[in-house]
């Protein structure tokens, strides 16, 4: 049954197809909603997406592991520079020498001390009563040379305090520290414990201005270079 324009006035039915609004012939397609357009990744969008955030995610893991063992690096470092002016303010305070010596096999510092100067002079004992030991590191750094150091920075053949003493070594020296504040200048290289990292830093203890240095040495540093600070001292001086 039609709709006549009596009952719906200004809408008249026309072709098929087309109805008359005020006179026109408008096209009845045009008066339908229009469906709502479906959305949606494709599979291989997902993969790619997935993929990207993949490689995003191993990125900043690398990044951050990285980031991670170098801080614990020159902390490790920053301690061993720490228990060389602890040892030196030790040995003022105590009125007794201390000595650091390294192991050749676990290539970690220990601490020694002369009970009796004036009895038994050049006797060393482990200073095992030391309220500072356990801030000693032990883990994270390898110490590879240890050598004393001339008023040029230069390493000498072996340090004016340990002559005789058996357990040094031409890389290995020990370093003592005197009753007034003085010691041994040494240079100290050091190396990151773990297998395969690139890690490398180098300490200089001048034992006569009571300064030390500390530097990170990056995987580019010459290994058999005398002393890292050479460079350092040279744009200083100009």
């Amino acid at each position: 049954m039609h709709l006549n324009s009596q009952s719906r006035p200004g809408l008249v039915d026309s072709s098929p197809g087309t109805r008359r609004i005020g006179g026109r012939g408008v096209a009845t397609s045009f008066l339908r909603r229009n469906p709502a357009p479906t959305g949606g990744f494709t599979l291989i969008e997902l993969v790619l997406v997935v993929g990207l955030i993949s490689v995003i995610m191993l990125v900043g893991i690398v990044s951050g592991t990285s980031a991670s063992k170098r801080r614990k690096f020159e902390y490790a470092v920053d301690r061993l520079a720490t228990t060389l002016r602890m040892a030196r303010a030790e040995a003022a305070n105590k009125a007794h020498r201390i000595r650091i010596v390294f192991d050749e096999e676990t290539r970690l510092p220990s601490l020694l001390w002369e009970p009796a100067p004036l009895t038994e002079p050049g006797v060393f004992e482990p200073y095992t009563t030391c309220s500072w030991l356990s801030r000693v590191p032990k883990d994270r750094i390898s110490v590879t040379k240890c050598r004393t150091i001339g008023p040029d920075g230069k390493p000498v053949d072996e340090a004016p305090t340990s002559i005789g003493d058996d357990s040094d070594s031409e890389d290995m020296q020990t370093i003592t520290f005197n009753q007034d504040g003085s010691s041994d200048s040494v240079l100290i290289e050091l190396e990151s414990e773990e297998e395969g990292d690139s890690l490398r830093a180098a300490i200089k203890l001048d034992g006569e201005n009571s300064i030390i240095t500390t530097k990170i040495l990056y995987a580019d540093a010459e290994d058999d270079e005398e002393d890292p600070f050479a460079e350092d001292e040279t744009e200083i001086s100009e």
